[in-house]
């Protein structure tokens, strides 16, 4: 079950813009009072030059996953709300939030846990509810959680799905170009693989997992300001069948996640009496 923790621990995929040479229609054909005109294709290209000059962001997550447990008739049910502020370069991450997870048997009970959470190129702190105390995570996690962060990057997951992007619909509102994708099948399965792929080995360092699975669906709604080009939505509802080193299980995921104060995040700073009372792991 300690690979099943380590995969939901992996940061869900970041989506951009495609490469394209038509111009996005109206959503849902409603007047659009400033229609752009520009193709996907150059969209594309400005958004690939802000992800890359992005230094820090504020993010609000939404996250609902259903998981059927392997070898097991039960359901769990997870629940995420988290608010986090991040800064690029060096890393500092300061999370806040709440997970609850009630499950189908009777006997596993229901819990909620309240998260906080401060991450720099040195250290790692996190705050467990349950126990009230502030735990400080070693090195070599460390290493791990950089490896993974850098999956995360925006202009990173623009160059991962270049290749996918004819697939999306490209339409606009006043305020944003919108891109949608509903999707299944083997090409899909690939692009959500690879990166599940990397960013699980990286998290559990030199021992080797075999992950296969199935894309049963997977939609994507993402929203681009007209004006900065920055990504301010990213909602992704996925349906898969895993395979982790012959364990089986069915992952559904709805997942909102709002951006704002792009480049507005100056400093986090790890409070001393964290530092000075947490437990080493």
């Amino acid at each position: 079950m300690k690979k099943w923790t380590t995969l939901l621990a992996v940061a869900t995929l970041t989506l951009g813009l495609a490469a394209c040479n038509e111009t996005a229609a109206p959503a849902n054909d409603k007047e659009v009072a400033k229609k752009s005109e520009l193709t996907l294709q150059e969209v594309y290209d400005k958004s690939m030059a802000v992800s890359e000059e992005l230094k820090s962001v504020k993010a609000k997550i939404d996250m609902k996953q259903t998981m059927q447990l392997p070898g097991q008739d039960v359901n769990l049910d997870i629940n995420s709300l988290m608010d986090m502020d991040y800064i690029i370069d060096p890393i500092q991450i300061h999370q806040t939030g709440t997970t609850s997870m009630k499950s189908t048997d009777e006997n596993m009970g229901s819990q909620e846990m309240k998260m906080e959470s401060y991450i720099t190129k040195d250290a790692f702190y996190m705050y467990e509810g349950e126990s009230g105390q502030w735990m400080k995570f070693p090195q070599e996690m460390m290493n791990q959680i950089m490896s993974t962060t850098d999956q995360s990057n925006p202009s990173n997951q623009l160059k991962q799905i270049e290749g996918y992007l004819e697939d999306f619909t490209f339409e606009q509102d006043n305020d944003n170009y919108i891109l949608t994708l509903e999707a299944s099948g083997e090409k899909f399965t690939e692009l959500v693989k690879e990166q599940v792929d990397e960013a699980l080995q990286n998290m559990v360092g030199a021992e080797e997992v075999e992950v296969d699975m199935i894309i049963n669906s997977v939609n994507y709604l993402i929203h681009i300001d007209k004006e900065t080009f920055q990504t301010n939505k990213v909602d992704m509802v996925l349906d898969m069948d895993m395979t982790i080193d012959g364990e089986k299980m069915n992952m559904k995921q709805d997942m909102k996640s709002d951006f704002s104060n792009f480049n507005q995040v100056e400093e986090i700073v790890i409070p001393q009496e964290v530092i000075d009372n947490a437990v080493e792991i």
